[in-house]
């Protein structure tokens, strides 16, 4: 979930990590978005969800939450993204992000 904002707040070196926290003793999934597709895609999908009549045939009430999803996964663990080099930064785990989401 984001808010309003995410759908103006976009830079080409802004990037969001959605983070979900599955069962106990399961790796969470890293979903590593550039800003513009997020922006997009809350955009979208919110005048979407607000075109639809309630199940009451009454129109929705805007809200200034937004969700973004990734039904195909197409961001999950992509810290190239990012365009860095893990491996080479100073400090960097030998077992970078990419390593332990997948486990």
């Amino acid at each position: 979930m984001v808010n309003e904002k995410a759908e103006s707040f976009l830079s080409e070196t802004l990037f969001y990590v959605f983070v979900n926290l599955k069962g106990v003793g399961e790796n969470p999934a890293f979903h590593v978005v550039p800003s513009k597709v997020v922006a997009t895609s809350v955009y979208e999908s919110h005048r979407a969800w607000l075109s639809k009549l309630k199940k009451s045939g009454e129109a929705r009430k805007d809200s200034s939450m937004r969700r973004f999803t990734d039904p195909e996964n197409k961001y999950l663990d992509r810290w190239d993204l990012l365009g860095l080099d893990v491996a080479t930064q100073p400090g960097a785990a030998a077992d970078g992000p990419e390593k332990r989401a997948r486990g």
